[in-house]
């Protein structure tokens, strides 16, 4: 099976997984949408034709990269919708933009014109419904992400050992992150506790030390105002760090059954309150065998996928035969 994955430059989670998918057998060639942000999916078509007759079948990443799939007839196409795509993309205020909203009708009519849809959250697969979806989140690299002793990953990054810090696992600057309600959460559990809680940000930080990062933290507070399938969540969850969260995505159903961790209402006092709870509490959550319970190990999630490929192939396969049957018996009745 050969397989050519179309996606803009891709980030770790889908670098892991196209290894993954490598490690199962599958022939993946990829192809990275680039130049001018405007019309950067025209410049890329000739390159993406020429590549698209040596595949079985096309998977595109994200809304956009699915019509640049859909320009092509002759391969089906698989669409793996990512979050925005789907869900729209809110403002300072949570409310979703216009210009997003003409995105996620568009790419609704898209869903149905594609061989297959993978989405990431039972909320995306709600938003093209009755459209057929399979909902697959991202797998987690669990050699990667695993416990480390908080000590000795503060140790190694300079951070006092004696001071409770709290990650927040985004850019700021982004305006779905929620970063003034993080701000706002951290300011009242500061006034519950004998000493200063203080943020760290993820932002720059380089992707091998991630974990590193989330281990070093009491605590992980997710304030985003939409997610799919938000990695960080379960990334800590590998780590057994605690995660607080608004809820968003499939957050309540990643935290369902773990321990140390909580959904709360999108309010500050609530959300402050949870976290000084986790801040008084064991200090590691179970979150690592939630995941292997839910499948989310890297080659769970790549074999998913590989059935989703299998499927689409084999009814491509039977509508080309059934065709050409009734093509045959046409020109036999003339």
């Amino acid at each position: 099976m050969r397989v050519l994955i179309v996606s803009v430059p891709p980030k770790a989670p889908l670098v892991r997984q196209i290894e993954s998918l490598h490690s199962l057998g599958v022939d993946v060639d990829v192809m990275e949408v680039t130049g001018i942000p405007k019309f950067k999916y025209l410049q890329c078509l000739p390159h993406f034709v020429k590549l698209a007759d040596y595949a079985d079948l096309i998977h595109a990443h994200y809304g956009y990269c699915g019509w640049l799939g859909l320009s092509q007839l002759h391969k089906p196409l698989v669409v793996s919708f990512m979050g925005s795509d789907l869900l729209g993309t809110p403002n300072d205020h949570g409310n979703v933009t216009y210009g997003s909203r003409v995105v996620v009708h568009c790419n609704r009519w898209l869903a149905g014109k594609v061989n297959a849809v993978i989405v990431k959250s039972a909320e995306m697969a709600h938003i093209i419904a009755p459209i057929k979806s399979h909902i697959i989140p991202n797998g987690v690299d669990m050699e990667s992400f695993c416990p480390i002793e908080r000590s000795e990953a503060r140790m190694s990054l300079g951070l006092s050992i004696k001071k409770r810090y709290i990650l927040f696992p985004a850019r700021p600057e982004l305006p779905t992150k929620g970063f003034p309600l993080f701000q706002a959460v951290v300011a009242r559990a500061s006034q519950c506790i004998p000493d200063a809680l203080e943020p760290i940000l993820l932002s720059g930080v380089p992707a091998d030390k991630v974990p590193i990062y989330m281990n070093a933290c009491d605590v992980m507070l997710l304030t985003s105002w939409w997610e799919g399938s938000p990695n960080v969540v379960k990334e800590a969850m590998a780590c057994n760090v605690p995660v607080v969260s608004v809820p968003v995505g499939d957050v309540p159903e990643l935290l369902n059954g773990v321990d140390e961790s909580e959904v709360c209402p999108r309010n500050a006092e609530i959300l402050a309150h949870a976290v000084w709870r986790r801040l008084h509490g064991s200090g590691r959550s179970n979150g690592r065998d939630a995941l292997r319970r839910k499948g989310l190990d890297l080659k769970t999630v790549a074999r998913k996928i590989v059935r989703v490929y299998e499927e689409v192939l084999q009814t491509t396969a039977t509508f080309i035969r059934v065709k050409d049957s009734i093509s045959i018996s046409a020109s036999l009745r003339s």
